[in-house]
């Protein structure tokens, strides 16, 4: 079975972004999901609540998108931070959309028979191997641990890298996000250079990221991204094929 490469294309509810147009900086869609990573690795409850019901309220990001979002974000904060925001939207939704309401709609059906969920256990690691070299740009390790094997190449970049609704730029956008806002300066780096190097994300993006998340994330995390943006290579346009 022929692997399939990390998703390029999502639903769009809004206008394109600066980034899909070829200007450089942060579209609204890419600054909702970094102001979600932000809240949700905080803690603010209330207020992540309240950003979450805004989107939807706004559908500025589609439901099955926003889904997606939670678990990429999961994957890179952690599975309670992951969970607690799940719960969020789910609340929301039902209150936005549920019984009762004037904007009534149906909780999206999970399609199970797609190419993903036909692999096999070699497949998906094989996949997640060709995956993790095309979204970090170095060799992938060898799957010599549980970690290594079940957890990074099966799960991460085997499945969640390469499931449709994000974009490769906008998970790039995720993971950096929530790299900065626990701290985790090594990780945050290495996420940087592959970003920078693939051109998925340019340093007019970095810095408007900074800007975005600076006063949100530990000093150690915005030193790395200014870091980053210093070692940047000079903006370039974007093909259609680096959204």
């Amino acid at each position: 079975m022929t692997a399939a490469p990390p998703a390029q294309s999502g639903e769009r509810t809004e206008e394109p972004t600066a980034a899909a147009t070829g200007r450089g900086g942060l579209g609204a869609r890419d600054r909702h999901l970094v102001r979600l990573v932000c809240l949700a690795s905080s803690g603010a409850t209330e207020a992540l609540a309240a950003r979450v019901r805004e989107v939807l309220e706004r559908e500025e990001i589609g439901l099955g998108d926003l889904l997606e979002f939670v678990l990429h974000y999961a994957v890179y904060a952690g599975w309670p931070r992951g969970s607690e925001l799940e719960a969020i939207v789910r609340l929301q939704w039902a209150s936005v959309h549920g019984e009762g309401s004037e904007h009534r709609a149906t909780w999206p059906v999970l399609e199970s028979d797609t190419p993903l969920n036909e692999e096999t256990t070699r497949e998906r690691v094989r996949a997640g191997e060709e995956a993790f070299r095309t979204v970090n740009r170095v060799e992938a390790p060898r799957p010599d641990s549980p970690f290594v094997e079940a957890g990074m190449l099966a799960f991460v970049f085997g499945h969640v890298w390469r499931r449709p609704g994000l974009t490769v730029r906008e998970r790039r956008l995720v993971a950096i996000s929530a790299c900065a806002s626990a701290g985790a300066v090594h990780p945050l780096r290495h996420h940087l250079r592959s970003a920078l190097a693939s051109s998925d994300l340019s340093t007019a993006d970095l810095r408007e990221l900074i800007a975005e998340i600076d006063g949100q994330v530990p000093a150690t995390a915005t030193a790395a991204l200014r870091d980053g943006l210093r070692d940047g290579r000079p903006d370039r346009p974007r093909g259609p094929d680096h959204r």
